[in-house]
């Protein structure tokens, strides 16, 4: 990892020159492994904003290796302009990065620069503005504005469904094979083989029950897709142009969101509350409300904590039959 550019390098350190340009090279490979790449492409347009506002700033600054006094300006100014805490988390952890990587002196673990941050949280917040939870009454609302039997119809509702009932991310849900899919007299079982809390790829099963009601079954919505796709194996969910034409390659992310957004839309919501993490939350919030334990939610979406789970269900759990404001004789 050189100054403005996060791309993964095994630092020479004399003892590597006894070592085969090829296994150094798949050194390198696995230490890019260790993360995501989305995460590597986000650390590198971070550092080279970094290298660039030092060089903007003054010639005599350095971004790696960058003294504490740099980095501490540095989240000042982003503070100042505007910058989200979040984003400047990110920065900061960029820039670690950078340093680890180059075995230089870490700035971001400095006092100075802790006590910068721990300033901007206090004065800034840290709480992230989150989109509307697509819980089931609000879904239920969206899939009636899915009526057609277009094949984007057919393949919009299965994505909503499938990605709601398995509390799924966007990256796993894009993910998903046909052969990750299979159907059972019970329901579908999906074979997720990673995320964002298994990047180790271990993989988990996730079980999906059939719905009560047609227009909202997740079984019956998959099957409908499979079959009006003629999908045999390959990617799950794919993009259908304008011809109706099925596409050999799968969504990517964002195009959970976009298909979110546009459908809400079509149902008279505002799209700009609503993401593509809508339906993992909104399953969530929906199966809290509905009385069921944190340990089953956690299972089906996967958290490895109750920590991590309770943002998404203390809005289902507001008015349950232990809040207090009911119990007070008003």
């Amino acid at each position: 990892m050189s100054e403005g550019s996060s791309e993964v390098a095994i630092h020479d350190d004399g003892e590597h020159s006894a070592l085969s340009p090829a296994l150094v090279e798949r050194m390198a490979d696995y230490a890019r492994a260790a993360r995501a790449s989305s995460t590597w492409r986000a650390y590198d347009s971070d550092l080279r904003h970094f290298a660039t506002w030092c060089a903007e700033h003054s010639p005599a600054l350095s971004a790696v290796p960058a003294a504490p006094a740099t980095v501490a300006g540095y989240l000042t100014a982003l503070a100042d302009n505007g910058y989200k805490p979040a984003t400047i988390r990110r920065r900061m952890a960029a820039i670690s990065v950078a340093h680890q990587l180059g075995r230089h002196l870490n700035p971001t673990t400095s006092v100075e620069v802790a006590t910068v941050w721990d300033g901007i949280r206090r004065t800034h917040g840290v709480a992230p503005a989150r989109k509307h939870a697509l819980e089931t009454g609000l879904l239920t609302r969206v899939l009636e504005a899915v009526d057609g039997d277009r094949l984007t119809d057919v393949r919009d509702r299965a994505l909503l469904l499938v990605g709601f009932a398995g509390c799924l991310r966007r990256s796993e849900l894009v993910a998903l094979d046909v052969a990750d899919i299979a159907e059972t007299a019970d329901g579908l079982v999906l074979a997720i083989r990673g995320s964002k809390t298994d990047q180790e790829r271990a993989g988990t099963l996730v079980g999906l029950a059939y719905g009560s009601y047609r227009p909202t079954c997740p079984v019956r919505s998959w099957i409908a897709w499979r079959e009006a796709a003629g999908l045999v194996e390959g990617p799950a969910f794919r993009a259908v142009n304008r011809h109706g034409g099925v596409s050999a390659g799968r969504l990517d992310p964002g195009s959970v969101a976009r298909i979110v957004q546009r459908r809400v839309a079509a149902a008279g919501l505002s799209p700009a509350d609503f993401a593509g993490h809508s339906l993992r939350s909104g399953f969530a919030t929906a199966a809290a409300r509905a009385g069921v334990t944190d340990r089953s939610i956690m299972r089906q979406g996967r958290w490895r904590s109750p920590t991590s789970l309770d943002s998404y269900v203390r809005a289902g759990r507001l008015f349950d039959r232990d809040n207090p404001s009911g119990k007070v004789g008003l």
